[in-house]
This record gives structure tokens, sequence and C-alpha cells, in this order.
């Protein structure tokens, strides 16, 4: 058996059901936890991109609707944390939703290629610019 790290993603919603906030809680291996958590327009247009992420993860649409925390694998949550991260700090609506839709379109192997990048030094900056000059 394999250990991994863990993975919980947790869907926000407001009075009127609308995503509030979208968070990303991830546990390493030496037992060190971290999270992403991307609130407010940026959430609303990354919600589509997660949920399409998370599709393989074979939810029910009550799991991503009820707000209880959603344990997904390795694979999808470094997926789902690269995308959250990547769009973080990105304030223009356009450059959010290229570079969630560019996240969410990425193979797995993709995506975990620049997962392990977000840690270096201008790996996230690198990525967005990527994304956002390829759809152009």
């Amino acid at each position: 058996m394999t250990r991994s790290e863990a993975y919980r993603c947790t869907v926000e919603r407001d009075d009127d059901g609308r995503v509030s906030a979208l968070n990303v809680h991830a546990t390493n291996l030496e037992g060190a936890e971290r999270s992403v958590r991307v609130n407010g327009y940026r959430a609303l247009h990354v919600a589509a991109g997660l949920h399409d992420i998370l599709r393989d993860a074979r939810l029910r649409g009550q799991d991503w609707t009820n707000g209880q925390p959603l344990p997904v694998d390795s694979r999808l949550g470094a997926h789902a944390e690269l995308l959250l991260r990547a769009v973080k700090p990105l304030k223009r609506i356009d450059r959010i939703t290229t570079v969630a839709a560019g996240v969410a379109a990425m193979s797995h192997e993709e995506a975990g290629y620049w997962h392990a990048q977000a840690t270096r030094r201008n790996g996230l900056r690198a990525l967005r610019l990527l994304l956002v000059e390829s759809s152009k």
C-alpha cells in the first residue's frame, strides 16, 4: 500500500445558494497541513472548472451542494489545489476564467507536473503566462 497526501474540497454557498467560497485542504505525508481558499467573485468563476475536475471522483450532486468536505484522491486533489492556487492572486475576470478553464482542461499528468512546479519560484506565474498567451 502506498501513502499519499490526503485532500478535502469544500464548497461554501451563500443564503441564495450561490457559490461563495471554494477550499482545498491538504495533509501531506508528514502530517503538515496546507489549504487554499478562493472566495467572492473568483469563486463564482472557478466553480465550473473545479466541478469539471471533481467529476472524475464520481461525486453525486448532493455531495457538491451540501457544504461538507469532500475527500478526493491525491491526483484529483492536486489538480483542484493547482486550480485554486493559479487563480487566487488574479483580479481580472477574463484572466480568471481563462486560467481556470486552462487548468481544468489539463490532463492529470500535466496538472501533476504544474502542481510540482508551483512550489518553485515563479512556477505559478509561468503557468498563468502560458495559459493566458495560448488563449490569444
